[in-house]
């Protein structure tokens, strides 16, 4: 680990050279941080040493929460430090938002997305680990937050359909049309799930929602749902560290897409959703 922060600094402060991804690709779905979650196994992933896997996959960008830890302020602080150092490259950052309860934690995450909307992107809304559907209302005060100002909201859609369904993703996506919202997972990670969500977006005509399909093997999926929604609409994330890029690069440039779709979906789409990256202040 220390080895890769080595390696990492002195690239950025190498006389005449900063610190790139190269061509245009972002994954639209990262965590930076050490898991909580038992399945995960302690996994960690420092900001270095994930940009060091970006850009030797030959990724440009990307957006980045924290893990189930929550450190959001630590977080900006680590994508200034490498803004500062020299990185050239794109990133855009997703605060972890608890519920708005009473012991207080979901007000102070919603109070850092406030102090702090002009340097992020979007939020990461849980309803999984929350143990909470994103319609709850404990979760109104940051989705009304991200209607109000055109935030991105990247929400995880697993296969706990009482909690976590895409029906609850896009019932919220149509009640705070103000917002964008990213379905994480192509909302769902089983064939079945993600073409449900397409098919109620396309039938119920829902144009702020998107989605990004880490975790979902199968990459047919993908390809026919972007024949029914414009490919427009999907986006490459990999969950890294948790997965790894070059899986899903490989998938999208495996799939039966006419060369313009790819381009949308491994960075086009992100680079108009996410817009301006972080920026130093």
């Amino acid at each position: 680990m220390q080895a890769l922060r080595i390696v990492f600094a002195a690239l950025c402060s190498s006389p005449g050279r900063r610190y790139s991804f190269g061509a245009l690709i972002i994954d639209a779905h990262i965590h930076v941080g050490t898991w909580n979650h038992p399945d995960f196994l302690g996994r960690s992933c420092t900001l270095d040493e994930t940009l060091l896997v970006l850009e030797q996959a030959g990724v440009s960008g990307a957006a980045i929460c924290p893990t189930d830890q929550i450190q959001n302020t630590e977080l900006l602080a680590d994508a200034r430090r490498v803004l500062a150092a020299g990185y050239t490259g794109k990133l855009w950052l997703f605060p972890w938002m608890r519920p708005v309860s009473g012991d207080g934690q979901g007000k102070q995450d919603l109070q850092f997305a406030i102090d702090n909307r002009k340097s992020i992107t979007g939020i990461k809304i849980h309803p999984s680990l929350s143990r909470l559907r994103i319609t709850d209302p404990a979760f109104a005060p940051i989705l009304e937050f991200a209607h109000r100002t055109g935030l991105v909201v990247l929400v995880h859609c697993g296969r706990w359909q009482e909690i976590a369904s895409y029906r609850f993703a896009i019932e919220a996506a149509k009640n705070y049309p103000g917002a964008k919202f990213l379905l994480a997972h192509g909302g769902g990670d089983t064939p079945p799930l993600a073409t449900a969500a397409a098919e109620m977006v396309a039938v119920e005509c829902v144009d702020n929602v998107w989605f990004e399909f880490s975790g979902l093997r199968e990459y047919w999926v993908v390809e026919r749902n972007c024949r029914l929604l414009g490919a427009e609409r999907y986006l490459m994330g990999s969950d890294y560290g948790l997965a790894h890029p070059l899986m899903y690069i490989g998938a999208v440039r495996g799939m039966k897409l006419s060369e313009v779709d790819r381009a949308k979906v491994l960075g086009g789409n992100a680079l108009e959703l996410f817009g301006q990256s972080l920026e130093l202040s």
